[in-house]
């Protein structure tokens, strides 16, 4: 990975200590500069500490020397101390009820600096890295992965054309019926979070597409599935609004986690599926073969009962289906 660099945040990391820790320094210090370059207009920019916490667990301590030094500022509040009115308290700006991370910006520019190369691998091999590049290699493909930072999916050229590469190969598919509907469910349960209406659907295990075409009077279950995509991802008012009257606390949550930048919604839920289908179900997986498709797991058909047993017992309230290559 290229990334700029200065001589002064050099000299920083330099100090970090031993010969280890400022490897780490340095891949840490890269994962907040890639992140730079996604930043707003305000010049603020997220970074998960999912991430940084997966190159360093003590990531926190270069950011500190990061910002004693004067080279990134996080973006804070500042609330009334409840121990003295008269007096403020700077807060950190992010929220885990609503899944914004922290925001940093860079307080100098980049006009005078070097580019280096960080070797970002671990050490440590994920199991899903291992049955991924595996699998592609089986397959005849080279094993090209890549994870981004804004939803932590992972990435690989075959993902674009597998529909019609891996037709008539043995394979099928296990996906999620209507995935980010039911997981949205899920995580306004995990915050105590019980919108009626939306909580009727998924507790009586209804089509959740089918029953908002019905009561909005759509007209079909695409219009109802496109519907859902803007409310949750969308810039702006929605023209159909009232999915907003008939969803109202999934609707505030929804505005909460867009607070700031409407893409942190996107950012938030593509987070919370990665979780899910990379980081435990392909973690833990009990074959040796399988491709990651966002919501949804590429495997060979001799191993569809294993798979989908095992999906099962992980996760109950996802109905997992079955689907052709092509589909």
């Amino acid at each position: 990975m290229k990334i700029k660099i200065t001589k002064e945040i050099k000299t920083i990391l330099d100090s970090a200590g031993n010969r280890t820790r400022i490897k780490n320094a340095y891949k840490v210090y890269a994962a907040v500069y890639m992140a730079s370059l996604r930043k707003r207009t305000d010049n603020y920019f997220y970074v998960p500490s999912t991430l940084l916490r997966s190159i360093n667990t003590r990531y926190s301590r270069i950011l500190e020397l990061l910002k004693d030094a004067s080279i990134i500022k996080y973006k804070s509040t500042f609330k009334i101390d409840p121990n003295d009115i008269f007096n403020q308290i700077e807060s950190k700006t992010y929220s885990t009820k609503f899944g914004y991370c922290m925001q940093y910006k860079f307080l100098i520019d980049f006009e005078d600096c070097e580019v280096i190369e960080i070797d970002m691998k671990s050490g440590v091999k994920r199991r899903w890295y291992e049955v991924l590049s595996n699998s592609l290699i089986e397959l005849g493909y080279p094993p090209e992965i890549k994870r981004d930072t804004f939803g932590r999916r992972v990435h690989y050229p075959l993902i674009q054309v597998y529909k019609t590469e891996l037709q008539n190969k043995g394979l099928c598919i296990i996906d999620a019926k209507t995935s980010q509907p039911l997981l949205l469910w899920c995580l306004l349960k995990e915050r105590d979070i019980i919108d009626p209406a939306y909580h009727q659907i998924f507790s009586n295990k209804l089509d959740f597409y089918n029953e908002l075409a019905a009561e909005l009077k759509l007209k079909d279950r695409k219009a109802a599935q496109k519907l859902f995509v803007y409310w949750i991802n969308g810039k702006g008012k929605l023209r159909d609004y009232r999915i907003e009257r008939l969803f109202p606390l999934a609707t505030s949550f929804i505005r909460g986690l867009k607070n700031g930048n409407y893409k942190n919604s996107a950012s938030f839920f593509q987070r919370n599926e990665a979780k899910i289908w990379i980081d435990d179900l392909l973690e833990n997986i009990p074959v040796e073969f399988a491709l990651p498709v966002h919501d949804s797991l590429i495997i060979k058909e001799q191993d569809y009962e294993t798979v989908l047993a095992y999906c099962q017992s992980k996760y109950p309230e996802i109905r997992f289906n079955r689907k052709e290559i092509g589909e």
